[in-house]
């Protein structure tokens, strides 16, 4: 039986010619995440596999041996990086653009002036080319709470206006005053929220899980990672270890001594971290 009667349609010349030259990006563009997501995603929505693969998950698996999960995760990689461009934020490697998926997805909701008041304050009030991911989902977020119908306090006067009522230079003014103004409070609110929970687990008030995402949230370097490692002793009892770990040079930061339950493991971590 053919691929066809399986219900398989070939490509046509000009289809197996794009499918070969995306495959040959694929192949030689590991050094760039972009260009490879970009080739998968072509692939995909023109069903350029179709000829040899009933569905783009059997096509991932059987010639790259990626699985289908895999696949999407380059995929929103590139639509992340795309999307941070409009920001002027271009994310140098997969990692970096899985940082900011969340974000760029409020990011994407927003109409170009409020892009544009987004990129300019995270280009004024960080001055970092490469802002946190906090930093710039709340940004978005503030951005995306303007009421296009709503009032604004005028740039000139400080009165309440409506702000459809602005000139384009000064809606551009009260936006970013706006996204600058709230942004700044909703970072504060977070970080003071953080701070008070860390305080809390540091009294036994809170739990370890709970430290883990705020110590993850609030601490980690774009560079580290927390993890949490069981492994069996000479004995054969499970034990427990919390490690503070660069995900770059794969060096250990910072760890707690082992121990045979989890809870026990982290807060030796956080006693280690503390100190």
């Amino acid at each position: 039986m053919t691929m066809t009667e399986q219900g398989v349609t070939p490509l046509a010349p000009e289809e197996q010619e794009t499918l070969m030259r995306l495959e040959a990006v694929m192949r030689h563009g590991w050094a760039g995440f972009v260009s490879v997501g970009e080739a998968l995603l072509s692939i995909r929505d023109a069903r350029l596999y179709r000829e040899a693969h009933k569905t783009f998950g059997d096509y991932c698996e059987r010639v790259w041996g990626w699985s289908r999960q895999r696949a999407q995760q380059l995929i929103d990689a590139v639509e992340t990086s795309h999307t941070l461009t409009t920001i002027g934020l271009h994310p140098e490697n997969e990692r970096q653009a899985r940082k900011y998926k969340e974000a760029a997805k409020v990011m994407a909701t927003l109409e170009p002036e409020m892009q544009v008041a987004v990129a300019t304050y995270l280009k004024t009030a960080t001055g970092s080319e490469r802002p946190s991911t906090s930093q710039v989902k709340a940004a978005a977020e503030v951005a995306a709470a303007i009421d296009a119908h709503g009032t604004v306090a005028h740039p000139d006067t400080g009165t309440e206006v409506p702000f459809h009522a602005l000139t384009g230079e000064q809606r551009a003014t009260a936006l970013a005053e706006n996204v600058t103004t709230g942004t700044y409070e909703r970072l504060k609110r977070q970080e003071h929220h953080i701070q008070t929970r860390i305080q809390q687990n540091s009294t036994g008030k809170g739990g370890w899980a709970d430290w883990c995402l705020n110590y993850a949230q609030q601490q980690l370097t774009d560079t580290q990672e927390l993890r949490i490692v069981v492994k069996r002793d000479a004995s054969g009892n499970a034990q427990v270890q919390g490690l503070i770990v660069d995900s770059e040079s794969h060096a250990t930061v910072a760890y707690g001594d082992t121990a045979p339950y989890l809870n026990k493991a982290v807060m030796k971590l956080v006693e280690e971290v503390k100190g």
